[in-house]
């Protein structure tokens, strides 16, 4: 029995170890799961979902809902344009037409203020960080547009009916700009411009100064003069809608796909920093990462390794250190032994 203790102290101080009495279990390998494809149920809570690879996925309707917005948005810097053609237009049923009634021109100075009011209600909160003025300006780029287009209705309306002695040419210019630019700066979608502003504004154009006009021989032909040269402007309009359109369908899809692609990188980017700091030392990691972003082209000759003076070995000197400690333990308390292990500690010279 001493003989076999003093053998297993010997071998504690050379640092081995020995094997214990029953063999130990094999550890089990542990297989990293696959990735399962994405279908098309792979949609989280939103609309959105996005694959391994980095790919955005989206259902058909959330993207026909992103792209109906991304359009308005894009067709609101033209509302100014129709707000500045309409004031132009009041404007001059203002000041030129000199030998019409004072009720005409008081209505048309109200109607001037309602121009200016829409106007205002369209810059509340346009450059304002407060939520309540981003909340409350939300509501008005939906309805100001189409009070815009009422109140242009009306106005054409009342100067037509309003004028003591009226011609269908005197209001032609202004009726074909009307109905082309409703099609080209108002932010609605196409649906409604089809079937409700287009048609409205084409009939009022058309019927208002025939109905009210001084009775003329030639009024048949000015009234087909008339509706050809309106729906002219009217199909010019359309035409650079669906232009316009295209266009932002196609800036749309670019930017669907930039985003995707941003995703890719991102993910890389992570993934290969994880990698990094998994075999070296997150110091030495950040200074790799600094010279390799660098633009000098010696990143790659630099050997990342530094010298530290009066290194221990920790495993070592804890395995001498348990080796004393046993001995300690297994000799009995009065032997002469244990005496020079008690003058070791950790700090002792090896």
């Amino acid at each position: 029995m001493p003989e076999e203790k003093a053998t297993a102290a010997a071998n504690l101080e050379n640092g081995q170890t020995t094997a214990a009495s029953t063999p130990s279990k094999a550890k089990r390998l542990r297989t990293p799961p696959r990735r399962r494809p994405p279908n098309e149920g792979d949609v989280v809570a939103g609309g959105v979902g996005i694959t391994g690879g980095g790919v955005v996925i989206l259902p058909q309707h959330v993207l026909n809902e992103l792209y109906h917005n991304y359009s308005i948005k894009q067709r609101r810097s033209g509302l100014k344009w129709f707000l500045f053609a309409a004031v132009l237009f009041n404007l001059w049923t203002i000041f030129i037409p000199w030998e019409q009634a004072l009720t005409t021109r008081v209505v048309n100075c109200c109607v001037f203020k309602a121009y200016m009011t829409l106007g205002a209600l369209l810059h509340i909160g346009r450059r304002s960080e407060q939520p309540a003025f981003r909340r409350f300006r939300q509501p008005l780029l939906t309805i100001v547009p189409r009070a815009l287009w009422l109140l242009s209705m009306l106005h054409f309306a009342a100067y037509v009916m309003l004028q003591a002695s009226f011609s269908p040419r005197d209001v032609l210019g202004w009726a074909i700009l009307l109905n082309f630019l409703i099609y080209v700066t108002l932010p609605l979608p196409l649906i409604f411009l089809g079937l409700v502003v287009g048609f409205c504004t084409y009939f009022n154009c058309l019927s208002l100064p025939v109905g009210f006009s001084r009775p003329d021989p030639l009024i048949s032909d000015q009234a087909a003069a008339n509706a050809v040269l309106i729906a002219t402007a009217a199909l010019i309009g359309l035409l650079y809608y669906f232009m316009g359109e295209a266009k932002q369908k196609r800036a749309f899809l670019e930017a669907k796909k930039s985003l995707e692609v941003k995703m890719v990188i991102e993910e890389q980017s992570a993934e290969q920093e994880r990698l990094l700091l998994s075999v070296l030392p997150k110091h030495v990691a950040i200074k790799m990462r600094e010279d390799l972003g660098s633009s000098s082209s010696e990143a790659f000759k630099k050997i990342y390794m530094s010298r530290h003076e009066n290194v221990r070995s920790t495993n070592s000197c804890a395995l001498k250190f348990s080796a004393i400690a046993i001995i300690a333990l297994v000799e009995r308390p009065t032997s002469g032994r244990i005496m020079p292990c008690s003058a070791y500690t950790w700090d002792f010279q090896w």
